[in-house]
C-alpha cells in the first residue's frame, strides 16, 4: 500500500500534537506541582517529592518531547516548502503590485 501525502501529513500532525501534549503536561507538572530549586543543603523539605515520576524523569520527558516536536515541525516545513514559497511569493507580488494586472501562477494545494 502506497503512503499518500495526506496520510503522511496526518501521521506527522498526530506526532507533533502528541509531542505538544507531552510538553504541556510535563511543563505544567514541573512548574506547578513539583518544587524547583534543588536540595539547598537540606532546607528544601519538598525536594524528594514526586508526582507519578520523579522531577528528573519529568525533565527528561519534557526534553524528549521538545526534540520530537521540533523535529516534527522541521519535517513539516520541509514537506510543505514549495507551498510556503509559493504563498509568500504571491503575497509579495500582491503587496508590491503596480496598477497593471500581473499573471500569478497557481500554487499547489496542500
Amino acid at each position: 500500500m502506497k503512503l499518500r501525502k495526506a496520510h503522511l501529513n496526518l501521521f506527522l500532525d498526530a506526532i507533533i500534537g502528541l509531542a505538544f501534549i507531552v510538553e504541556a503536561v510535563s511543563g505544567f507538572v514541573l512548574w506547578l506541582v513539583l518544587p524547583h530549586g534543588g536540595f539547598q543543603g537540606g532546607r528544601n523539605p519538598a525536594f524528594a517529592r514526586t508526582f507519578l515520576l520523579s522531577r528528573g524523569d519529568w525533565l527528561t520527558l519534557h526534553d524528549w518531547g521538545a526534540l520530537v516536536m521540533t523535529a516534527g515541525v522541521l519535517l513539516h516545513i520541509v514537506l510543505h516548502w514549495r507551498w510556503i514559497v509559493c504563498i509568500v511569493r504571491d503575497l509579495w507580488r500582491q503587496a508590491f503590485r503596480r496598477s497593471e494586472k500581473v499573471a500569478v501562477a497557481e500554487c499547489p494545494s496542500e
